[in-house]
């Protein structure tokens, strides 16, 4: 490709634990074997800080002033920049403002949550990427845009990236589940959340109860539940089955607590717009059971393929169906967990998603239209065509929990678009 390596400053509004700070290091330490020069602009300190700067990536944070950042890309003279951003109005749109100070800088924007709510921000941004194929379907269904090869003009998917890795080894989870009071023969299953209301859900603690009443040799392990949450637990005459860990940083611990479990338990009340937490154990050979969110974020449908890489399960009563089946055969939790392990290096492949990241910057820089917009717009139908398929549950009893709400969503989602397209002047 044209172009590359080239200088590349990439903006982040901080540099937190979340999955977008997690990716946006993935993709630079990636780009970085690749011989391109790069910067890393954030508006906020965090502990990403030191994972980038030990690996020779030079990083600076400014505070959220235009004057400041301007001078900041001026001095650094990138050939393009790597925006992430939500998709919707938030602190980094101060980019904006500060490239309005300078001569044209190509834009390659990764929208994090699949909404095209931000209208200002296609005035720099030249090419975006969506980070899984449901959320770039999501994002043309919430914008009301026919899904063609005309959206794919500029537009691609660079799912985020993850590298092979088969976890500890045997004897280090077996020291932790020793460690944990976890027997043998019991079956056990885990949580990873940080311990925020958006992301909590009651259902795998509903779900796992009904189970246990019926197979007294499983055990839920949570990281981190809601302070709220872990006093009502560690209350409750059944507390011996759960197991509570604080939140960590550290990700060998990480590593360690996911590659112990036997299988995992991944729900939300939004969804996942990609989901390394499901990614993640998934790529250790674990089974996953996952929530359909279909009012809002849906990637872990994609991920989490029902029947094969586990299972989708929105009730407590279908979800405590699929603790129960995973718990009792120890050949379908092998199974699953390889075919697990298999989707996901195969969709996250770190390096076609360096590649695709790439050729949108070269797009950009060159201002060329998607190479593949042809081949996106089949991988998106079909993507789509099996959203459709799955979303809603596979009871008559999930449907009619999951469909009303998702079609009040959508009349909701049609009138704030509405209203966007007057204000920013489109009929």
């Amino acid at each position: 490709m044209s172009k590359l390596p080239v200088k590349l400053l990439i903006f982040l509004d901080d540099l937190g634990l979340g999955g977008t700070e997690k990716a946006a290091c993935r993709w630079a330490f990636g780009l970085q074997k690749r011989k391109h020069a790069l910067l890393v602009l954030s508006l906020k300190d965090g502990p990403r800080r030191a994972e980038l700067e030990t690996r020779g990536i030079e990083v600076r944070v400014v505070n959220s002033s235009p004057d400041e950042i301007a001078a900041t890309i001026k001095m650094f003279a990138p050939d393009a920049i790597h925006a992430h951003a939500p998709g919707f109005d938030h602190a980094g749109d101060i980019l904006g403002s500060a490239l309005q100070k300078l001569a044209k800088i190509p834009v390659v924007q990764t929208n994090i949550f699949g909404r095209l709510e931000n209208p200002k921000e296609d005035a720099w941004t030249d090419f975006r990427l969506f980070i899984s194929w449901t959320s770039c379907v999501q994002a043309a269904r919430r914008s009301f845009e026919k899904l063609d090869v005309s959206f794919f003009q500029n537009a691609s998917v660079a799912v985020y990236p993850l590298d092979a890795d088969d976890g500890p080894t045997f004897e280090e989870t077996r020291e932790f589940r020793r460690k944990h009071r976890v027997e043998p023969d019991e079956i056990l299953f885990g949580r990873f959340s940080r311990p925020e209301p958006n992301k909590w859900t009651d259902l795998p603690i509903a779900a796992f109860r009904l189970a246990a009443k019926k197979n007294p040799r499983i055990k839920l392990l949570l990281r981190e539940p809601p302070p709220a949450v872990t006093a009502a637990l560690q209350a409750a005459p059944d507390r011996d089955r759960f197991i509570i860990l604080r939140a960590t940083a550290d990700q060998a611990e990480l590593r360690l607590t996911m590659g112990s479990l036997d299988a995992v338990l991944h729900t939300s009340s939004v969804g996942e717009s990609f989901g390394y937490g499901i990614a993640e154990p998934m790529n250790y050979g674990k089974p996953v059971i996952a929530n359909s969110t279909p009012w809002q974020d849906q990637a872990q449908i994609e991920l989490v393929r029902h029947g094969e890489c586990g299972f989708i399960a929105s009730l407590p009563q279908s979800m405590a169906r699929a603790i129960l089946r995973l718990s009792s055969d120890t050949s379908l939790r092998h199974e699953m967990g390889q075919c697990a392990k298999r989707h996901i290096r195969t969709l996250a492949d770190s390096e076609q998603s360096l590649n695709r990241l790439e050729t949108a910057l070269s797009c950009a820089i060159n201002r060329q239209p998607n190479p593949f917009a042809k081949s996106d717009l089949a991988k998106a139908k079909e993507t789509a065509a099996y959203l459709d398929a799955q979303q809603f549950g596979h009871t008559w009893r999930e449907r009619l929990a999951l469909q009303p709400f998702h079609y009040r969503v959508q009349f909701h989602q049609w009138r704030k678009m509405k209203r966007l397209a007057l204000r920013s002047g489109v009929k």
